[in-house]
């Protein structure tokens, strides 16, 4: 088999089709479960499938909400031009799930909420603590899905010549319809569609760039010479870029956020007992480590394809942003089969569309539970349903719009996504773990705690786009085979395989002393410490800075007020250590209610459970 570079053709009216195909049947299943909802068009129902969802699909759309097509297309980006060390944010990913899986789940399930932040309200006895952690999940959630719609519109740019524009609009649409006519039961259920169009994509994208390239040792072979493959940097300097702390430590308390936030913990509780949501969790943790393995080998063979072939697309000028090389990769290696390109597609748009209909649907349930709250109970112009419904299409064009915005930015959008998870969730996880480990804490730390943290991070993000050194790339693949002149070179197999092991490793200046590259080079030590801090921290010091200054707030005004905080709200591994004890209860409008015998009564509209009804937790 002969292997050279040629121009990347245009799709192939199959891949066209089967992207319509794709999107019909998204449709198609918001359309089924809109109907069913219709049945019983009630607030939990549209929001929480009756609290009777399977465990499988619930666990797949867990893992498809937050595996988006961010990182479908930006982690082998990031290996591509920075190395093997993106990879490590599938194991933060994974360290955070068990975190959540001893704290927040066993916290948040009993109280069997509509909205999580109902347990901020519940926990620290405040409406104006519950609105504050809304706001700050909201203004996460908006921000991370304008990241999401951006990716596969610039993706299908390349790819298909299709306007951006127009990409952003199908893509957000499409999303919108579906998620506002089905509710969570289309969400979850498209959600489980998408994940085995993920998988499917990858699969075949592996397998053909892989027989293209001869055997496993080439690419690996080609990967270490271009020291793709140094995974380790122990360098405790925070503004190194990637190094082992940096990836395990401060990108797990990015993570954290995402199962504090009402997406997740609405799937949770949508789920039929307090074992299905934990073993929903125990289900995760695999299947994120298999899909960033794939994304990690994916790549390595990028890198490795493109090295070979001694043509750098973005070098070169083909693309404007080495975001795009992914959806440019597909198309080159996959030419040759037609509508494999249009399953990959499907596949960013799988990640895509999930996270849109996930945040759009959580912003919706945040709003009427929320922040309007009685109004809309109380409406006799509007029913709650119709009224969630009109919400999702709104939330639906603020994020079109938002997508618009980010095309002005640059960057790795792996990166751009962290920073926000980082900047707005490090504060949000903060204000629920200050809850769940510290009884003395009261709404006066909540309050300001969170709130000096988030302007913090705002402060460093803005301040690190503005001011902050850029990050150092390894040096990139070299361009003289994209040329008129060279298009006739061709390699086989065998010739290729000998061509590895005599690479030229000066082309990457490593014997030289005075060009070599750190492991991962600080960017810059000019300018103001913090603006050079790495985006991988700032979830860690949002974390820790509210826990900090709202205990230290909320020691100094008086602790909680000769008024234990009750057990329920304690996390459950916590309560033998540091239990609150009080007998008293509160509903979600701020009523307090106690037995003098200890008697545990019922909160006014929310039951007090505990982890009885272990059964249901059948997977389909």
């Amino acid at each position: 088999m002969d292997l050279a570079f040629s121009p990347v053709p245009d799709p192939h009216i199959a891949d066209y089709i089967v992207i319509a195909i794709f999107l019909c049947v998204c449709m198609g299943i918001g359309v089924y479960y809109g109907y069913q909802t219709n049945k019983k068009p009630t607030l939990e129902n549209y929001f929480l499938g009756n609290r009777r969802l399977l465990l499988l699909p619930v666990t797949l759309s867990l893992f498809v909400t937050f595996a988006s097509a961010i990182s479908l297309m930006g982690v082998p980006a990031e290996v591509y031009v920075y190395g093997i060390r993106g990879v490590y944010i599938g194991l933060a990913y994974f360290i955070s799930v068990i975190i959540a899986s001893v704290t927040v789940v066993p916290l948040l399930y009993p109280l069997h909420l509509t909205s999580t932040y109902e347990y901020l309200q519940l926990r620290f006895r405040s409406k104006g603590v519950r609105t504050l952690g809304t706001m700050i999940g909201m203004l996460q959630t908006v921000a991370y899905m304008g990241v999401t719609l951006y990716a596969p519109a610039l993706a299908l740019q390349i790819v298909a010549g299709i306007p951006l524009w127009l990409s952003i609009v199908v893509i957000g649409l499409v999303g919108t319809i579906y998620t506002a006519i089905g509710g969570i039961k289309s969400v979850v259920w498209t959600d489980a569609f998408q994940f085995v169009m993920i998988f499917i994509g990858l699969i075949a994208v592996s397998i053909k760039g892989s027989i293209l390239m001869g055997t496993r040792y080439s690419v690996i072979g080609i990967a270490t010479e271009g020291r793709r493959l140094e995974f380790f940097n122990f360098d405790p300097d925070p503004r190194s870029r990637h190094t082992v702390w940096g990836m395990l430590i401060g990108l797990t308390f990015a993570f954290v956020p995402n199962w504090c936030n009402q997406s997740s913990v609405q799937r949770v509780s949508s789920l039929r007992s307090l074992k299905a949501a934990k073993r929903a969790f125990w289900l995760l943790g695999p299947i994120v480590i298999a899909y960033f393995a794939f994304l990690g080998y994916l790549g390595i063979l990028l890198y490795s394809y493109y090295y070979t072939l001694e043509c750098d697309p973005v070098q070169a000028g083909f693309l404007s942003n080495f975001n795009q090389l992914m959806p440019y990769f597909v198309l080159d290696v996959l030419r040759s089969l037609p509508g494999l390109s249009g399953i990959y597609i499907s596949c960013l748009f799988s990640g895509a569309l999930s996270t849109l209909s996930s945040g759009i649907n959580s912003l919706a349930a945040n709003t009427v539970e929320d922040i309007l709250g009685d109004y809309v109970k109380k409406s006799e112009v509007i029913s709650q349903t119709t009224a969630a419904k009109l919400f999702v299409l709104l939330y639906g064009l603020v994020v079109v719009g938002l997508a618009f915005a980010i095309n002005s930015m640059s960057g790795s959008i792996t990166q751009m996504a962290l920073s926000v998870f980082g900047a707005c969730g490090g504060p949000l996880a903060g204000l629920f773990f200050l809850g769940g480990m510290v009884p003395k804490a009261n709404w006066k730390g909540a309050i300001i705690g969170s709130l000096m943290t988030l302007a913090f991070n705002i402060w460093m993000v803005v301040s690190s786009q503005m001011y902050g050194a850029k990050p150092v790339k390894l040096l990139q693949n070299p361009t003289s085979g994209c040329f008129p002149g060279n298009l006739t070179a061709t390699m086989n197999e065998s010739t290729m395989h000998s061509y590895n092991i005599t690479m030229n490793p000066t082309f990457y200046n490593v014997t030289t002393e005075s060009n070599v590259i750190p492991n991962d080079p600080v960017s810059s030590n000019e300018g103001f410490f913090l603006y050079n801090v790495s985006y991988v921290w700032y979830g860690f010091i949002g974390f820790f800075l509210t826990l900090i200054i709202g205990t230290v707030v909320s020691l100094c005004t008086g602790g909680d007020g000769g008024e234990p905080v009750e057990d329920r709200f304690i996390f459950p591994i916590l309560r033998n250590v540091c239990g609150g004890g009080s007998k008293y209860r509160y509903d979600v409008a701020g009523n307090d209610e106690k037995n003098r015998d200890g008697s545990t009564p019922e909160s006014k509209g929310q039951p007090i459970c505990s982890n009885q009804d272990e059964a249901g937790d059948t997977l389909l």
